[in-house]
């Protein structure tokens, strides 16, 4: 039985390594990211009249741009993890979940109204992980 648990406990403990400094969703967090590390930038729209923008994710625990600007219309956000460690980016009724370190995910939605609307990181909301979209 002694062995098993030998066995078990690096499994266990190594899977928390995954979810970065703040201990995962039900982390303590880590202390959130100052305002002056807040990045802002605007959505480009192409000749297919969709706005697009890439937003990136990292170690760090934040978003750059942490605000994006666009106006009513369709946004398509190009998520990059340039870190090891997890996210999520959700806004408005639409997700992408697990966005793994080294990769890039596409999220497309339209937007209606004039407005704010939150984007956070569902794994490092705690921590401060999160970003505005601001329509216009």
């Amino acid at each position: 039985m002694r062995k098993a648990a030998v066995l078990v406990l690096p499994l266990l403990l190594g899977g928390c390594a995954v979810w970065g400094p703040e201990g995962g969703p039900s982390g303590t967090g880590q202390a959130a990211p100052s305002a002056a590390a807040s990045t802002a930038g605007e959505a480009t729209a192409g000749t297919d009249g969709v706005q697009r923008i890439t937003v990136t994710v990292d170690d760090q625990l934040r978003f750059s741009p942490s605000v994006v600007r666009a106006r009513t219309g369709t946004i398509e956000f190009t998520i990059r993890n340039t870190g090891a460690t997890p996210h999520t980016f959700g806004v408005l009724s639409e997700r992408i979940d697990n966005v793994n370190g080294g990769d890039s995910r596409t999220l497309r939605v339209t937007v209606d109204r004039p407005g704010t609307y939150p984007f956070p990181c569902a794994y490092h909301v705690s921590s401060g992980m999160k970003g505005t979209l601001e329509v216009r």
